[in-house]
């Protein structure tokens, strides 16, 4: 079909309805479990001082860099049907854990839990999604990825939606108090790990169909392959960096929201509404987006426009913040660069990831997914706080960051050029 007689919805056929309703609800779930924990971190992050962010954020760099040679390692020796069961299996057990430790630390405990809690949180939100998607461009082809992405993703939308409702219904029970109570936290991972065990329940069906001729059942490799992969891939490298550079500046956006809702209200419960409302307006305009607007232009208008408009809207953004700084701006901003990663961006780079070699679709995109995403985060943050610590006000830093903002979208050009995406 030509470029130009490009339909508007993805063409389906009877055998794949099936297919693609399973891979909707898999992310249902995933995101479901995930964001009824999100709000709770968020309200962690202002509790524990926006100064005191970026040593939080380096402590989930520094786990990502920890766990990806343990991952690395574990994906090379066994067999790739069992890598969902295993991993979130193992993140369960992590649930399990915390609300054990609510339950029974008393108040200094439950102090170094929340640190703890919100470190972990990074890391699990990361690895669960980053390896959802591993499962899916290990079945889909780059051509299915173009058709199907956007629709999975809206799953992972209605997940999202569906377990910050939730959330939201149990900030009921954390407001009214100075800390964080013992029933919403147990109520919200309770229904985490149920979210986790119907993944993987759906995650079944799904069975690696894009092994190369040579490969074997297991991936093979080295623990340290992703990272050499870095440096020596061209196209990797760039993804990397590209990778990098939005995080950054999604961090740099995100505390300086955070500083603006901070001076809005010091109520924990008020704050922690205000979050879980953002995600409830998030996630249906993203679903709407996923739905009626990503395969099309994944297919019509292609991923280079997607991939360079990125540093246009952080741009905007930015200057945003720095005329008109209040919780109006902040809703905008943070709605709006959300619907955009997660509407467009992400499936776009989930696209790409479909032409990488095997072993790089298992270990380099979760490296990338996970540390490199930290290590973004991390450097947003650091560079808040050094230019804060230098005398510059939070809301003068959104001028500093302009500069970032224009190379990601030549580091989106660079992607392009090197994967031949179109």
């Amino acid at each position: 079909m030509s470029n130009n007689s490009v339909s508007f919805f993805p063409s389906i056929e009877k055998k794949e309805v099936f297919t693609l309703l399973k891979a909707f609800l898999f992310f249902f779930f995933v995101l479901a479990s995930w964001y009824a924990l999100r709000p709770v971190r968020n309200e962690l992050a202002v509790q524990g001082g926006i100064y005191n962010l970026p040593w939080l954020l380096m402590g989930v760099m520094l786990a990502m860099l920890i766990i990806n040679p343990i991952y690395s390692w574990l994906v090379s020796r066994i067999s790739q049907n069992k890598i969902i069961l295993y991993i979130y299996s193992f993140f369960i057990l992590n649930l399990i854990i915390f609300l054990s430790l609510w339950s029974f630390t008393g108040e200094e405990g439950r102090i170094w839990t929340g640190r703890a809690f919100y470190i972990w949180a990074n890391v699990y939100s990361f690895f669960v999604v980053s390896i959802f998607w591993v499962t899916m461009i290990n079945f889909f082809d780059h051509t299915d990825s173009k058709r199907f992405f956007g629709i999975i993703s809206a799953g992972g939308s209605l997940g999202a939606f569906f377990g910050s409702s939730v959330a939201r219904y149990f900030s009921t029970e954390i407001c009214g108090n100075t800390s964080i109570s013992d029933l919403g936290p147990m109520s919200l991972i309770i229904f985490s790990i149920f979210s986790l065990l119907f993944a993987i329940y759906f995650s079944r069906s799904f069975k690696p169909t894009r092994i190369e001729a040579d490969a074997s059942e297991e991936i093979g490799g080295s623990s340290l392959e992703a990272v050499q992969n870095i440096f020596k891939d061209p196209a990797i490298r760039n993804l990397g960096i590209y990778v990098v550079l939005f995080t950054m500046l999604m961090t740099t956006s995100w505390m300086i929201s955070l500083g603006i809702v901070e001076e809005w209200s010091n109520d924990p419960c008020e704050r922690t509404g205000l979050f879980a409302r953002i995600e409830q307006i998030v996630t249906p305009l993203t679903l709407i987006m996923q739905v009626f607007l990503a395969s099309y232009v994944l297919r019509k208008i292609g991923s280079l426009t997607v991939l360079t408009i990125y540093g246009l809207l952080f741009a905007m953004a930015f200057m945003a913040y720095s005329f008109f700084p209040n919780i109006t701006t902040v809703m905008m901003v943070v709605i709006s660069l959300r619907i955009f990663e997660y509407g467009l961006n992400k499936p776009t780079r989930e696209s790409i990831y479909t032409k990488l070699k095997q072993q790089d679709r298992y270990k380099s995109t979760v490296f990338i997914d996970t540390f490199l995403a930290r290590s973004g985060d991390v450097i947003g943050g650091w560079f808040v706080r050094g230019l804060v610590g230098t005398g510059i006000a939070v809301l003068s830093v959104t001028w500093a960051a302009l500069p970032f903002a224009m190379l990601i979208s030549f580091m989106g050009l660079k992607i392009h050029q090197t994967t031949n995406n179109e």
